[in-house]
Parts: C-alpha cells; sequence; structure tokens
C-alpha cells in the first residue's frame, strides 16, 4: 500500500510539473490599473489613518507602523509592476515602468535598481522614455546614500542621450547631468573645497550648452514646467549671481515705513534679507 501511494504522489508531482504556469487574469494593461487603483486607494487610507492619529508619543509611533506598513505594500506593487513590464516587454514595459519611475520613493526600494536597470537596457532609444529621465534627472538617488542606485539612474541619463533619436527625450538626460554638475558644486561649495569654483565654471557650461542644444525643448517633469532653456536659464542666473562672494542683484521696493529703498543703498553694511510667503 505505501509503495502504491508513493507512485501515485510522484506521478502527481511529475504531472504538477509538466502544467504550464497559470497567467494571471486580465491583460497586462488591466493588471497595471488593478496596482494603481490599489495604490491609490492604500495611499487615502493611510493618510486618513494618520489624520486621525493623536499628537501624542504612543500616536507618532502607530505613525511609525503605518509607514512601514504602507511602504511594505507600495514597494510589492512596485515589484508587481515591474513584473508586468519584463513580461509583456512591447506594450506594457513603458506605462509600468513610468508609474514605478517616476514615483522617486521607489529608487529607494528594492525595485529602484533593476527597474532602472532595465529601462536602460531596453528602452534607452525609445522616445517615450523622456518623461521617465525627468523625474530620475529631477530626484536622482543621492551618490553617498545609495551609490548602486545612483550608479543605475546616471547610466539610464547617459544611454538615452547616446542613443535616443528623440530631441526631447534627449534634452531630458541633458538637463540631468547639468544638474548633476551643479550638484557637485554646491556640495563643493558647502564644504569650502579648492575645487568649488572649477566646478561652478563646468556646471555654467552645461547649462549653456543646454539652453544652446535643447532650449526649445519641454521639461517633461510636470504638465507646465516650461522649457528647458527657461530652467536653463534661471539655474545659469543662480549659478552667475547668486553665490557667495557675488554682489547680490539689487531689490527695489518699500520698506515696513512705506520708504523706497534699492538694496544698493546700504552696499558696505550689514544686511540680513528675510524672504517669506503667506498663503
Amino acid at each position: 500500500m505505501t509503495r502504491v501511494c508513493t507512485v501515485l504522489i510522484l506521478l502527481s508531482a511529475v504531472a504538477t510539473a509538466d502544467e504550464p504556469p497559470k497567467k494571471p487574469p486580465g491583460t497586462p494593461a488591466e493588471r497595471l490599473a488593478a496596482l494603481k487603483k490599489e495604490h491609490t486607494d492604500a495611499e487615502a487610507a493611510y493618510y486618513k489613518a494618520l489624520r486621525e492619529l493623536p499628537d501624542t508619543p504612543e500616536g507618532q509611533k502607530k505613525a511609525g507602523d503605518l509607514w512601514k506598513a504602507f511602504d511594505k505594500d507600495q514597494g510589492e506593487r512596485f515589484m508587481a509592476a515591474l513584473e508586468i513590464a519584463r513580461a509583456d516587454p512591447k506594450a506594457a514595459a513603458i506605462p509600468a515602468l513610468e508609474w514605478v519611475l517616476t514615483n522617486p520613493r521607489a529608487y529607494y526600494l528594492p525595485v529602484g535598481k533593476p527597474a532602472l536597470e532595465f529601462a536602460a537596457e531596453h528602452y534607452a532609444a525609445d522616445p517615450r522614455v523622456g518623461r521617465i529621465v525627468a523625474w530620475v534627472g529631477q530626484y536622482t538617488p543621492h551618490e553617498q546614500a545609495s551609490p548602486k542606485e545612483h550608479e543605475a539612474a546616471m547610466r539610464l541619463v547617459r544611454a538615452v542621450l547616446e542613443k535616443n533619436p528623440d530631441k526631447t527625450a534627449r534634452a531630458q538626460s541633458a538637463l540631468a547631468l547639468a544638474s548633476q554638475a551643479k550638484r557637485k558644486f554646491a556640495v563643493a561649495e558647502y564644504r569650502k573645497a579648492a575645487d568649488a569654483e572649477a566646478l561652478a565654471a563646468e556646471a555654467e557650461k552645461a547649462f549653456e550648452a543646454l539652453v544652446k542644444d535643447y532650449g526649445d525643448c519641454p521639461r517633461l517633469i510636470r504638465e507646465g514646467s516650461g522649457t528647458v532653456g527657461e530652467f536653463a536659464g534661471r539655474e545659469l542666473f543662480e549659478l552667475r549671481n547668486l553665490r557667495v562672494g557675488k554682489v547680490a542683484p539689487d531689490i527695489e521696493g518699500e520698506d515696513l515705513d512705506g520708504k523706497e529703498f534699492k538694496l544698493s543703498d546700504y552696499r558696505g553694511k550689514v544686511v540680513v534679507l528675510d524672504f517669506w510667503g503667506d498663503w
């Protein structure tokens, strides 16, 4: 009896192994839409629960627990989206990758590095990758805190600039590289490094080239973000005028007593400028 049972179990195992894996229900687009809806619903529930917590140490602990649970589930949904992209590289990949990689939190989750690498390997020449690169360039993972994710992000940026036939997609990469140059200068300036001025000059050169080659291209980070040239112009103004040691741009206005003044009237004196807004 034991031998018969053993044979039956073995035959059952072989039959199961020969069966093709079952496909998930729905089309890739439908599965991605379901993931997005799950995420939207979970996000709304998270913020609702957060608002209802008391402002006490116990409430703060519960807030931390809520975030950990939400972040874990979010990471699993992003990973499921990456699997959809891998399973259907022609139709579903770009929408799935765009959903994952236009959420900067994803860069620091387990999905970040493989999603960035998958995009660089398979879609660097696809014109639709432009919006992804715009977000990756704006929110590039920190080089020191997340070196592997940073390098994966920069590989994608460089690959798109080198391989993509679409000018607007390349513009997002060129903007990302110019922004990285400015960030390197900012770190050097903060640390009072000897090469700070040289790095500032490199950043200026990068943004000048950006204006020349891609100035008319739209920024794809969000709707209404203007052109690459407009953004580069603001960055150049900051590099050239709003740095330690530069002459501050003149400001004209009224003081609290209604008296007209210019900032240059106080040249040679210690001046504190307080910028504030009220919404």
